[in-house]
């Protein structure tokens, strides 16, 4: 999926990305501290455990004599031994006079020997040799009112393996798994987006199908998200304001046009039983059959906006091309243009309303007949699913293009040669047979070509 730079999928795709980054880095953080201080971290709650040990069991004689009264520690310690030099002394802190000492090797002893007498309480660590270190641990207490300090050494082997070898090994593997994670936090952030975005890609979707013909049509509330339900509710109460106003403005071009009908032809026959000077009644009944003509075209584009009359059936394309070309012939030869019917296959049914397909025809040809220039070629091309209407003429521009099919256009306004709905009627009929309008503004013969392509076929 490819996220647009305003995208919704990609603010949340970035929101998302930087709060896991700040997640997975702070874990990182937490674990690289926490594994270069683990050995240290375990060693003093192991020498705080034994400490508590030793202490509970040391206890003065009748002689005033401080033993130690069990041998769990000392198994202990035997275990220990075995990884680690570990032994303690308990001194008097009022005459610091070591009472006590535990019987280990003489490396502990030594070590031992060298401790200072004062010591912090809790955990420390002093410099040994061989760029080691010494664990120690002190707890005081008092036994036979006397204040005495329990002082735990050990000489770390192991925790000094465990920090060179074994949490280099623990670190990587920390590593490989965030990154991994990470990685999975990405792809389910990425099928999350997605679906979070789906519901406005399917609105999108819906709107998008929706023609100038199918302004009754509404969008979908079936599993749309609460979120987003009040802008889709939002949107077919505004389409439902444009369908009504839409419709209003067709019944006023049709009522309009019907009442201008009548009028003007009792004006057209007034005209004719009236003596009016022969210099102004050519004038006079031109503009009178251009408003007529106007009038008919606006009924003819209610009706195709309306679909007032159109009863879809199986129809020869062949015999459109024929019938419009004997009705325009008159007119190629008072245009001084050739007229000509192609007919590329013999198969040419489609679905639609014969007599609105005439007039979408004839409304293109005429076109093509009056603004082409003199002696130009027009052609009618039928093939199976469509229709072409291809001249020799001066072509379009890219910038009148975008104009072809607006009502009351014309390219040249102040001329009554048409009233500019004859391509907004092909529009309207084109929309209610399903069929697409393609434009080529300079074909090979330096003309205009105009293709209608029918999508409903038999």
């Amino acid at each position: 999926m490819i996220f647009n730079q305003n995208s919704l999928s990609r603010r949340l795709l970035k929101h998302f990305l930087l709060i896991g980054g700040s997640v997975f880095s702070l874990i990182a953080a937490i674990l690289y501290l926490f594994s270069i201080n683990f050995a240290n971290l375990a060693v003093e709650q192991s020498m705080f455990g034994m400490a508590e040990d030793i202490q509970t069991n040391l206890a003065f004689d009748g002689q005033s004599q401080l033993t130690y009264q069990s041998t769990q520690v000392a198994e202990r310690w035997g275990y220990d031994a075995l990884y680690n030099n570990l032994g303690f002394r308990v001194i008097d802190l009022s005459t610091q006079q070591e009472l006590l000492r535990s019987f280990v090797n003489p490396s502990v002893a030594t070590i031992i020997d060298t401790l200072p007498t004062s010591l912090p309480e809790g955990y420390s660590q002093i410099a040994a040799r061989n760029n080691t270190h010494t664990d120690l641990f002190r707890i005081i207490f008092i036994a036979d009112e006397r204040r005495l300090a329990l002082d735990l050494a050990r000489n770390d082997l192991l925790g000094e393996l465990a920090n060179e070898a074994v949490m280099p090994v623990l670190s990587q593997v920390a590593a490989l798994t965030i990154g991994a994670a990470f990685l999975v936090f990405v792809c389910v952030t990425f099928i999350s987006i997605r679906a979070l975005v789906r519901p406005v890609e399917n609105v999108t979707t819906q709107l998008l199908q929706i023609k100038p013909n199918q302004l009754d049509r509404r969008l979908s509330t079936t599993d749309v998200p609460a979120e987003i339900l009040p802008l889709v509710l939002g949107l077919n109460e505004a389409m439902e304001r444009v369908e009504q106003g839409f419709e209003e403005q067709k019944r006023f071009v049709a009522n309009a046009a019907h009442e201008l009908r009548t009028p003007l032809a009792i004006l057209s026959t007034r005209v004719e039983l009236t003596e009016i000077p022969p210099e102004v009644e050519p004038a006079l009944m031109g503009d009178i059959k251009y408003m007529s003509r106007v009038i008919e075209q606006l009924l003819d584009l209610s009706r195709a906006q309306n679909q007032v009359g159109f009863t879809h059936s199986l129809v020869d394309l062949k015999d459109i091309g024929k019938d419009v070309c004997m009705l325009l012939g008159p007119l190629s030869v008072t245009h001084q243009k050739e007229l000509s019917l192609d007919v590329i296959d013999p198969s040419c049914d489609v679905l639609g309303d014969k007599g609105a397909l005439i007039i979408l025809t004839k409304n293109l040809l005429e076109n093509a007949l009056k603004y082409a220039e003199k002696h130009a070629h027009v052609q009618l091309i039928i093939t199976k699913n469509a229709l072409s209407i291809k001249d020799s003429g001066p072509g379009i521009s890219e910038g009148d293009r975008v104009k072809l099919f607006e009502r009351f256009w014309r390219k040249e306004q102040s001329a009554l040669t048409g009233s500019g709905l004859g391509l907004s009627i092909v529009s309207e009929i084109a929309n209610a047979h399903n069929a697409d309008i393609d434009v080529i503004c300079n074909n090979d013969l330096g003309g205009a070509t105009f293709t209608i392509t029918f999508n409903a076929t038999p």
